[in-house]
């Protein structure tokens, strides 16, 4: 939750102060932007709503009832899908490491934009890209509390219920039914997969081959959290794939939609009388 708050306060700090920047720096007009159409008045309260909507089921998630020994007693590895079934015959080694660096990875991919203010055309937006991060973050918060797939709807035990040395009282909390999906793999991938979107719309002299090593990279980082969340014995792999894809899903249809919204209205152009020097004519004010 802390870093939520943290993550929400620097976008938006930043984004006022390169906006402020911006708009002194240009005449008084309607205040536009060219890759993508974002309305503060619209966007900021889906942000709010989303986001408390997304950490009020998440704190319900958290709080589940404890899971019983007798629940777990007799579970049996064979009736996990052979997908996934290796995980939990992975030799007992201390976990705390794998899941100490998926933590940091998380955190990573909730600051991943913020490497856009090295560069100007970046900054000279950052509004817009700042607000579309926050609503590309909610959603998939809004995904892993409501989505069918997330652990609102599917209780699935962590594996490490398989696992007698695994099974102290504080290791079997509520959090022990959400398996499905990772939210640590969803948050990570988002960042990264917004970050590879921003430069994919901002760079369209970039080829194929040159978008494809783009979003190959931003794969990177969600699977590399993917395999230390398995290795810590929190998730399967099938609940890191569904994560990989809410993420991807999440960074990069955000952007499209606000894509598509500014072209929508880059069509509608509006006819305006101009007169002045005897001359009468036409005048095409395109509408952001």
């Amino acid at each position: 939750m802390k870093s939520v708050l943290l993550t929400l306060l620097t976008l938006l700090a930043f984004a006022n102060l390169t906006f402020a920047q911006v708009k002194d720096t240009l005449p008084r007009q309607k205040f536009t932007y060219s890759h993508h159409r974002v309305n503060p008045w619209i966007s900021v309260p889906a942000i709010v709503l989303g986001t408390y909507a997304s950490v009020t089921r998440l704190k319900k998630l958290q709080g589940k009832p404890m899971v019983e020994l007798s629940e777990i007693e007799n579970l049996d590895p064979n009736d996990i899908n052979g997908f996934d079934r290796w995980v939990v015959r992975q030799p007992v080694r201390d976990g705390d490491w794998a899941a100490g660096i998926s933590d940091q990875l998380f955190a990573a991919g909730e600051l991943a934009p913020l490497t856009l203010l090295i560069w100007k055309k970046y900054r000279r937006e950052f509004l817009p890209i700042g607000l579309m991060f926050l609503e590309a973050q909610a959603t998939q918060g809004l995904f892993y509390g409501y989505a069918p797939f997330g652990p609102s709807v599917v209780e699935r035990f962590r594996p490490r219920v398989y696992y007698e040395e695994m099974r102290n009282e504080g290791d079997l909390n509520g959090e022990t039914r959400n398996s499905m999906f990772s939210g640590h793999v969803s948050t990570t991938s988002t960042g990264f997969f917004f970050l590879a979107r921003m430069i994919d719309d901002y760079n369209p002299q970039l080829n194929t081959g040159q978008k494809f090593l783009l979003y190959g990279a931003a794969t990177v980082p969600g699977l590399f959290s993917a395999y230390l969340r398995v290795r810590a014995f929190k998730h399967y792999p099938s609940d890191t794939l569904v994560g990989l894809g809410v993420g991807a899903f999440s960074g990069i249809m955000i952007p499209q939609f606000h894509k598509w919204w500014a072209k929508r209205h880059r069509s509608r152009a509006m006819l305006q009388p101009v007169t002045g020097g005897g001359a009468v004519g036409l005048n095409f004010n395109m509408q952001f």
